[in-house]
């Protein structure tokens, strides 16, 4: 598959050596590039890339505020974060960064970020040509997962995982006997939980649609979901899961 590539950043030089990079892969093609954060919107608006390398301090437009914008437009978005600034970190993880790269970085780096990413717009392309979860087999119901938990490994079954977010840097695993925090990665655990009742339905969440009970409006192409033995949080799903939603729980309807 191919991967397309916006660059907001205002050093041209930087620009250069992010565009190099990125074409030493004959699957990933830089389709714009923006100096400012208004244009860097504007442009994303038109080409509507799959990844943007963003600089945070961007004239016109805070690199956070940018990625932001660009999430609202479209979850599916991927975000790289390079910058000279090591504190904005957790606000770049907020709005869900694939990566936060901080200058001076070696060049190996990047290309292992591009790796990665390859592989998870790879996965999500594989996902999305079957739609339903029809591809993926149900998890068996006395299965159980092992979290890591710091220094210690806590085990679940997997059918009392009620939902999975990413909380800052963390990610929290939302269970019916409460919460735990892991260091594991939110994409990784979406790919290992995959198949019925599990469903990524936000770029943030991860969850068991047999604990679902309301869905409700939170905005143009946004929704709330109420989850059953969780209160205090609701996961949120966009328009276009809501259609895979739909599907999964009429595909797995008792018969």
């Amino acid at each position: 598959m191919s991967i397309t590539v916006l660059i907001a950043e205002d050093d041209p030089a930087m620009r250069r050596v992010l565009r190099k990079v990125a074409e030493e892969n004959a699957d990933v093609r830089v389709v714009g590039e923006a100096a400012d954060g208004m244009d860097a919107l504007a442009l994303f608006k038109t080409l509507r890339p799959q990844v943007v390398f963003i600089d945070i301090d961007l004239p016109g437009k805070n690199g956070v505020t940018l990625a932001r914008e660009i999430f609202a437009i479209d979850p599916r978005a991927q975000f790289v974060f390079i910058t000279a600034f090591d504190q904005y970190r957790e606000e770049a993880f907020d709005v869900y960064a694939c990566d936060y790269l901080v200058k001076p970085f070696k060049i190996q780096r990047l290309r292992q970020t591009l790796d990665r990413l390859r592989s998870l717009l790879s996965s999500q392309a594989t996902h999305q040509a079957s739609p339903g979860m029809s591809h993926l087999p149900d998890i068996p119901a006395g299965a159980l997962y092992m979290f890591r938990t710091g220094t210690t490994t806590t085990v679940l079954p997997i059918k009392d995982i009620v939902f999975i977010s990413r909380e800052g840097r963390k990610t929290v695993v939302y269970h019916t006997g409460g919460r735990l925090e892991t260091g594991e990665n939110l994409n990784t655990l979406a790919a290992q939980l995959g198949g019925y009742p599990f469903l990524r339905t936000h770029k943030g969440f991860v969850v068991n649609l047999q604990m679902v009970r309301e869905i409700l409006p939170a905005g143009r192409n946004t929704f709330e979901i109420v989850m059953a033995n969780v209160e205090d949080k609701r996961p949120l799903l966009t328009r276009e899961k809501y259609r895979e939603m739909e599907q999964a729980l009429k595909g797995n309807r008792p018969r």
